[in-house]
Parts: structure tokens; C-alpha cells; sequence
């Protein structure tokens, strides 16, 4: 059922009478009602088994920000090993993340890659740094959101999309996180999200922020995510 938006101009914050992902605003006290949301934008995400993306993370440092840029897949057509590579560059050397399973293969520059697991990694990376497939982030987002903003139309990467702001429980991203923490998606006419970005404060003497954004693109097309050879982790 393709999620009908608000008209151009319309105000932030509705309750519009038509069908949409925003929940109905609830009396006093009730608890809000995110079914339409888990039921419709991830089933959407559930129909695109593969696809690619583009994941930036953005740090905040004292010297300045720290930017981080990756090239991904994703391949969860076997939902019991769900497959996804990332290449970017780390420290001015190539570095390659393929995830296969639960095993997390690390290759930094020309070396030979690093074994170790995902679920080890998910508190100290994120898990939308760790894995960022579109079923698996849509879902754990659709199942911790408490609030929805309608923010307007926008364009992401020519396509026009909706743009909603979500309230969704802090740990969703770091296990460890506390609080909630504000969650932009895009959506298009048929409740797929093409991109989100989210953000999140470490804590200690000296706070920083990060952002992260993953934009999303060629789904269903065909992925090639092959695992490491023995040969070639150390």
C-alpha cells in the first residue's frame, strides 16, 4: 500500500485523516500506535533483498571533523547468513569489511584480512557501521520508534522521496547508548527508504558526535559478496 503523503506546504507534526506511516496522535497517557510503520516501510525494506549503498560517518574531533566514506553491499537473500562488503579508506590506506554471517573479515591496506565477529563489534562500531543492510536497519528502527514527524517532500538522488523524523531508542545503534536519538529517513511512494542519517553523543570528559548516513540504491540487482579464501586471512 504506497504511503500517501502530505501536500506540499502542509505543516510539520500531522494527523492527517488519510493512511500513513505517522501513528494517530494518541489520548493522554495512551501509548502510540507505530504498527503502520513496522507493518508497511519494513515490509518494504524486506521486498529489496540486495541492493547497494553509500555509508558516510561523520566525527566530530577537536582538530576538526573526521570523515569516513564507504562503498557497500548488501546480499540477506539467506536470512540465516546475510551477507554485506564495505570499501573505503581508513588512514589513507584501502580498507575492506566483508561480513558473512557472523564472521567479520578486516583488511586494511594489501595485507591479509582479520577475522574476528559482528556481534563482538556491534557495541564498540555501531551496528549500522557494522552492517548496514536495508531489511536489518529498517527493522530494528521500526521496532524502537516512539514518535513520527512529517517533515516534507525532498529529492534524493532525483528521486522524489519523503522526508520523516523519527524517535527511536538510542540503543538500536550502540547497545551501549542510552536515551533517544532522532532519526532521519527518506521514503518514496511505496514506503522503501532510499536514506538515513542519525546522530550520536559519546560521553567521557570531552563529548564528541557522530553522524552517520546511509544512502541506499540498485535494489534487487545482482551482488557479488564472496567470503575471503583461508589463503587469504591471517
Amino acid at each position: 500500500m504506497p504511503l500517501n503523503g502530505p501536500q506540499p506546504g502542509a505543516t510539520a507534526r500531522v494527523t492527517p485523516s488519510w493512511s500513513s506511516i505517522a501513528p494517530t496522535a494518541p489520548a493522554i497517557g495512551a501509548p502510540l500506535d507505530v504498527a503502520g510503520f513496522e507493518s508497511r516501510v519494513v515490509n518494504a525494506a524486506q521486498s529489496v533483498p540486495t541492493g547497494t549503498f553509500v555509508l558516510v560517518i561523520k566525527t566530530g574531533m577537536p582538530t576538526g571533523d573526521l570523515t569516513l566514506k564507504y562503498n557497500g553491499a548488501y546480499d540477506v537473500t539467506d536470512v540465516a547468513t546475510p551477507r554485506c562488503r564495505l570499501d573505503g579508506t581508513q588512514n589513507g590506506q584501502p580498507l575492506t569489511l566483508i561480513m558473512v554471517g557472523d564472521k567479520l573479515y578486516t583488511k586494511a591496506g594489501v595485507g591479509k584480512y582479520g577475522l574476528s565477529s559482528v556481534s563482538s563489534s556491534v557495541a564498540r562500531l555501531g551496528l549500522a557501521t557494522v552492517r548496514p543492510d536495508l531489511p536489518t536497519l529498517v527493522s530494528l528502527v521500526g521496532s524502537s520508534v516512539q514518535d513520527l514527524t512529517y517533515l516534507g517532500p525532498d529529492v534524493v538522488n532525483g528521486l522524489a522521496v519523503q522526508h520523516w523524523r523519527a524517535l527511536v531508542d538510542s540503543s538500536v545503534f550502540a547497545p551501549s547508548a542510552t536515551g533517544t536519538t532522532t532519526v532521519e529517513l527518506w521514503l518514496d511512494s511505496s514506503d522503501l527508504l532510499h536514506q538515513v542519517s542519525y546522530s550520536l553523543v559519546s560521553g567521557g570528559i570531552a563529548s564528541t558526535t557522530t553522524s552517520v548516513t546511509v544512502t541506499y540504491g540498485d535494489f534487487n540487482s545482482a551482488v557479488d559478496i564472496a567470503e575471503p579464501e583461508p589463503s587469504e586471512v591471517r
